[in-house]
């Protein structure tokens, strides 16, 4: 604190504790397995395994912690697999589980990917016309001009 009542430091948001972020998830995950096993009959795997997808990618575009992200995705395919899959939370059955579960899986890489890419600002015009932002990396061979020698240092990037 200064001497006039002022704070100095900046407010920041803090973060949500990775277990917060892991016990919302699995109520998610949980209230997916109950609208899949609902909405689908047990033979059903491709429709369960897409409710359940839908739900981990649908967490991994919100939670910005891949700690949580991580865990909600495995939770969600031992939930698959365990119940929607099979019976009474066996996890050694049939294979066909787990290979639907890999589904769960990729949802969730896209959602990390969505909300990283929804995370970098755009580009401007402006900040082109400014040198600001640059289209590419360039290849090698343009650093250095036709007839330079670059051990000399007479050439620019």
């Amino acid at each position: 604190m200064t001497a006039d009542g002022e704070s100095s430091t900046a407010v920041t948001r803090a973060r949500t504790p990775t277990g917060v972020s892991v016990a919302g998830g699995w109520a998610v995950m949980i209230a997916a397995a109950l609208l899949a096993a609902a909405a689908f009959p047990p033979a059903d795997l491709p429709g369960r395994a897409f409710v359940m997808a839908i739900a981990a990618g649908g967490f991994a575009t919100v939670v910005a912690d891949l700690r949580a992200v991580a865990a909600v995705t495995g939770l969600g395919m031992a939930t698959f697999v365990g119940f929607l899959a099979n019976r009474f939370g066996d996890l050694t059955g049939a294979a066909d589980g787990w290979s639907y579960a890999a589904v769960i899986v990729f949802a969730s890489v896209l959602g990390v990917g969505y909300r990283v890419m929804r995370s970098v600002p755009p580009a401007t015009a402006r900040d082109a016309a400014d040198g600001a932002v640059t289209p590419g990396p360039r290849p090698p061979y343009a650093a250095v001009p036709v007839g330079s020698d670059p051990r000399e240092g007479d050439f620019r990037m």
